[in-house]
């Protein structure tokens, strides 16, 4: 199951809930490799690293296994390149500051021009109004020659304008452009990259937002699912990262089809996703779940390329409903704590926080 993160002023805090002899074997093979691969056992590297041997960060562990099988060396820049896109929040900040400043350059060039436009008109204009009163009782040759420089001045002047009007068009279009680029950034800067569903980003400001509204009264309940895919870790040793990536692309696209419009699917990290529920009681978030579970359990995964039948996959899922005035933590961990109960009681269930309270209550065993 995938280990939970939480975001501080952009950078994510790892736990590793993981037993002290797990914990030890697992930092004994992350120093070794560093010390094989030359890497400086920093904390930064140590957290790539063990986390690569930890093996719960499917998206780290595929891109860290290619740049092995490129023969990539793991100098500092890579190791701040690994780190900025998996454990802060930094590449998408870049991004978005990176075309915001050029944008923010396109509009100051596009002002300089309408401030020669507007130059330019009022030498124009002053050239207009000595031409007419120099004109009035000019003698017939003056007044030609007054003639031939107003006209030169109107040609330099259409010239001009010509010029502007085509630097201000491609102005327009690279405005346009960056917006676009500004709008995509900001997009997958909200949107996990592999499965096309909002990110844990969105779920963390969500779940502030929503817990925000609820305190107010304005929703009529706020249930959360926590939702593991399970046996995921066995299923991407024995078939391979490439069908691990299309089982959670599948159980991403089955979640948004599940739930109500209102409602936000988002991959949690991992193998584990959270589905945040406005206005929907426990009682019916229960019963959503339960069809989702079903409706994945009776899919059957398929290798495309071989059409080899990989069997089924199945979810486990926790269930909780916000108690206002109680930290965010308290509503996610209780949803967690629902989903842990669920899989120690075999897995592909649903298993709600009243069924919790039943249990620490002694009403079940």
């Amino acid at each position: 199951m995938a280990r939970k993160r939480a975001e501080h002023g952009g950078v994510l805090t790892m736990e590793y809930p993981e037993a002290p002899g797990q914990a030890a074997s697992i930092a004994s093979q992350a120093l070794a490799r560093m010390e094989q691969m030359g890497v400086a056992p920093h904390p930064r590297n140590y957290t790539i690293w063990y986390s690569y041997f930890l093996d719960h960060y499917p998206d780290l562990r595929r891109r860290m296994d290619t740049l092995l099988s490129e023969g990539t060396s793991f100098t500092e820049t890579v190791g701040e390149e690994l780190y900025n896109r998996y454990f802060t929040a930094q590449e998408e900040t870049d991004g978005i500051a990176s075309t915001g400043l050029k944008l923010e350059v396109t509009l100051e060039q596009m002002r300089t021009l309408f401030s020669s436009a507007h130059a330019g008109t009022e030498a124009y204009n002053r050239t207009l109004e000595s031409f007419s009163g120099e004109v009035q009782g000019a003698e017939p040759q003056h007044a030609e020659r007054l003639i031939a420089t107003v006209l030169d001045e109107t040609q330099r002047m259409l010239a001009t304008n010509r010029a502007l009007g085509e630097e201000l068009a491609r102005s327009s279009d690279e405005v346009r452009k960056l917006r676009e680029d500004l709008d995509r950034v900001r997009l997958e800067a909200l949107t996990d990259g592999l499965t096309g569903i909002a990110n844990r980003r969105v779920f963390d400001a969500t779940i502030r937002d929503l817990t925000h509204r609820a305190a107010r009264d304005d929703l009529n309940g706020l249930s959360l699912l926590m939702v593991d895919i399970d046996h995921f870790k066995r299923f991407n040793d024995t078939f391979g990262h490439q069908m691990g990536d299309q089982v959670l692309r599948l159980v991403a696209r089955l979640l948004q089809q599940g739930v109500d419009a209102e409602s936000i699917a988002t991959r949690y990290g991992g193998e584990e996703f959270a589905v945040l529920m406005p206005n929907i009681r426990v009682r019916d978030a229960v019963a959503t779940a339960e069809t989702i579970r079903r409706q994945v359990a009776s899919k059957r995964v398929t290798n495309r390329r071989t059409n080899q039948d990989l069997g089924c996959i199945t979810l486990s899922i926790g269930v909780s409903e916000y108690v206002i005035g109680e930290a965010i933590g308290q509503f996610i961990q209780r949803a967690d704590e629902a989903l842990y109960m669920a899989k120690g009681e075999g897995r592909n269930r649903v298993v709600s926080q009243m069924e919790l309270e039943l249990r620490r209550a002694g009403a079940v065993p």
